[in-house]
């Protein structure tokens, strides 16, 4: 019995000892040393367009940047150590003032410029408005020469690093868990915005945690116990931050996020609870608010409760202080999503807005629009009474009642780099029934709020007071926005609804126009009552509302200087490059300094041409879009005096040819008997995306992303 019960004390022992060893083997080293490897070394590339060549990338300088060509995928970026260095982190920068985009890469090294090993597998790696930073860490290898191959990128047609920068393991090991009193984060590498989606694992320093592969990809902050911490060195909050977002997975009960500053004892700026998740790799994002924070700080996010395995953490971000938002300094296009088909099993069931009289498409009798679309994506269609198109395939129409249709086009918003959609809502009755029209606007409206959700785009609600009745508009706006968008809908409650400052956003199209209803003090009363419940307002106003003339009525001013953003519609009030330059001296410049001076958002309305023949038997190509010269030029001149923000008129107007989604470029694309507009109508061939890249452009000089050339740099192809 006694030699039995020694082995099995020794047994015991050893066991301990293993797992003691395993255990500390877990605790990894620190990611980052302050060194930045790669500072001013040699670097080669695929490829670059203009001049964003593969220097830039090493300089130390996010204000340069380089972009692979485009459309030739993968692009790779290849950083010279000069000799061989034991490494396990990349940070990849991108100039703080761009907007947020995603890029698809994977990253490997070499000893020789020969034989390379993937240490990083392809992901897609989110930058974040900010300072756009990603962290990509691995496991501790010698390499002189790393490679990031790009295959994707959401924000542009090539692969674009600002900074390339390659650290190895600190020199100093990381506390065991008996290690006392707990630390502060040592010095990593330089400052990263908080408003960055950061990967958990990318701490600086860490007390008793683990990684662990994540089922979202890269690792995850895992085996968590009460009194252990990860800490960030150099957090930049800015001008402050009041809320944080935590990816968080928990098969037990969970426990709390404690946000401190200086050390993991330090300044608690808030408590975040995290409950189960059911399973560890089940993964929410929590939300929660905290003191505010601003300013360059040390982030320590320290773990408590429980008896251990609390939670797993994916990654983290912080939000801005309520003062920025996802329409100011945005491209957001207006939305239609009106046409029908027959046998698409909407409540119209008809041909609504493809035909004048509603029934099948018949040439040249009761078409209604003068752009066919480009019908190559769609995955649900409708046979048409047109010819074939020139290309032999029948002649169909897609439906915008379809999921598959909205998906679509929120799936080209995401691609080509345009934020969201102003969802136009018409016909708005306070005595609503549910009548054909009304069901179907309300179907297509929770589509487009699915299709926003799914595809990371916002959108917000526009009013069209068009054929209002004159008498109700303001309690009709009131009504169906109270019972059907709030009430029935919950579009406001989405993710995705678009909020500025903090407040959700609305807008009335029409204030203001002479041919629409409404007086002054019918309007500032809508107008109030919005702002009473919490919401931004956008107002859709005439083009001479500053001056209260020509298509606006008298006496408006106040009113529209009540709005919280202004956009003023342009539509076919001028053509040509030179009409563009006109509206800068004479309307946008003396606009946009009165909307400054009294603290109003200008919101200009940017459009790529107008025709209607079909529909009112108009003039052929009657605003041309000369190949993207016509919309270029007004985004040109609206960035040379100042604005950043823009509505885009439209995105799916195919009725009266300002559509930007993909259009027919040739006469392959459109029905053989039957005339429409197609891309080439100015002697240059474009492809079918051009108005959309040309769009995310665009949004892209807007926001300082690219120079102001006044030429565009868009491709036509």
């Amino acid at each position: 019995m006694l030699a039995n019960g020694k082995r099995h004390l020794y047994l015991i022992v050893f066991l301990a000892i293993a797992l003691i060893s395993t255990q500390l083997s877990f605790y990894p080293s620190k990611v980052s040393a302050a060194t930045n490897l790669a500072l001013n070394k040699s670097v080669t590339e695929s490829s670059h367009t203009q001049n964003y060549a593969a220097s830039n990338a090493t300089d130390g300088s996010t204000s340069t940047y380089w972009e692979g060509a485009a459309g030739s995928y993968p692009n790779w970026l290849r950083v010279d150590l000069g000799s061989s260095q034991t490494v396990n982190q990349l940070v990849l920068k991108l100039p703080s003032s761009w907007g947020a985009r995603t890029q698809t890469l994977s990253v490997q090294t070499s000893s020789d410029d020969a034989s390379y090993s993937t240490v990083a597998a392809s992901a897609a790696y989110v930058f974040s408005a900010g300072t756009n930073t990603a962290m990509i860490n691995f496991t501790n290898t010698n390499a002189r020469y790393i490679k990031v191959n790009i295959t994707a990128n959401t924000g542009a047609t090539g692969g674009q690093i600002a900074e390339l920068e390659v650290y190895g393991p600190a020199v100093a090991p990381t506390p065991t868990p008996s290690a006392s009193p707990l630390p502060s984060a040592t010095a990593g590498p330089a400052s990263f915005s908080a408003f960055a989606q950061t990967p958990a694992s990318s701490y600086s320093s860490q007390f008793g945690i683990q990684l662990e592969g994540s089922s979202e990809g890269g690792q995850n902050v895992a085996y968590i116990d009460n009194g252990d911490y990860i800490a960030f060195n150099n957090v930049d909050f800015g001008s402050g931050a009041s809320a944080v977002s935590f990816r968080v997975a928990s098969q037990n009960s969970g426990g709390n996020i404690e946000i401190r500053l200086g050390s993991a004892t330090g300044t608690l700026a808030g408590t975040c609870a995290v409950t189960s998740t059911g399973g560890w790799q089940s993964w929410t994002t929590k939300n929660c608010t905290i003191t505010p924070v601003s300013g360059v700080q040390q982030l320590f996010l320290k773990f408590t409760g429980g008896a251990g395995n609390l939670f797993n953490i994916n990654w983290f971000k912080f939000s801005p202080a309520t003062t920025g938002g996802d329409v100011v300094g945005k491209i957001f296009a207006g939305y239609q999503g009106w046409f029908t088909a027959g046998g698409d099993g909407s409540p119209l069931n008809n041909w609504t807005h493809w035909s004048k009289n509603n029934n099948n498409l018949t040439a040249n009798s009761n078409v209604n629009f003068e752009m066919y679309p480009d019908l190559r994506e769609y995955t649900k269609l409708y046979q048409t009474n047109l010819g074939n198109l020139g290309n032999g395939q029948p002649a169909k129409l897609f439906s915008s009642y379809d999921q598959e249709t909205v998906n679509k086009h929120f799936e080209w918003m995401q691609t080509y780099n345009i934020n969201g959609a102003a969802l136009q809502r018409f016909g708005a009755d306070a005595n609503y029934a549910p009548n054909n029209w009304n069901q179907n606007r309300d179907s297509v409206a929770v589509k487009v709020k699915n299709a926003a959700e799914s595809y990371g785009r916002k959108f917000y609600v526009m009013y069209d007071i068009t054929d209002l009745n004159a008498s109700q508009w303001v309690n009709a706006v009131k009504t169906d926005f109270t019972n059907n968008v709030v009430g029935t809908m919950n579009l406001t409650s989405s993710s995705a609804y678009a909020k500025q400052n903090g407040k959700p956003v609305i807008c009335i199209w029409g204030i203001g126009f002479t041919d629409r209803p409404g007086t002054a003090a019918e309007s500032a009363e809508l107008i109030t009552w919005f702002k009473n419940q919490g919401y931004y307002v956008i107002g859709g106003v005439p083009t001479h509302w500053r001056n209260g003339n020509e298509d606006s009525k008298p006496g408006f001013l106040d009113v529209y200087k009540s709005l919280d953003m202004l956009s003023p519609w342009f539509v076919g009030r001028f053509s040509q490059l030179s009409g563009a330059d006109h509206y800068k001296t004479n309307q946008w410049e003396p606009d946009f300094a009165f909307t400054q001076a009294n603290g109003i958002v200008y919101q200009p309305v940017i459009w790529p041409g107008f025709a209607w023949k079909n529909m009112k038997n108009g003039p052929v190509n009657e605003i041309p879009r000369l190949h993207g010269d016509f919309m270029w030029r007004q985004a040109y001149n609206l960035k040379s005096i100042g604005v950043n923000t823009g509505y885009i008129a439209m995105f799916d107007e195919y009725d009266e040819a300002t559509a930007i989604a993909k259009a027919a470029e040739n006469s392959s694309m459109i029905p053989n008997n039957q005339y429409f507009l197609t891309l080439d109508a100015d002697g240059v061939a474009v492809s079918s995306d051009f108005y959309l890249r040309l769009t995310g452009d665009i949004n892209r000089l807007f926001n300082n992303e690219i120079p102001l050339t006044v030429n565009h740099p868009t491709s036509h192809q």
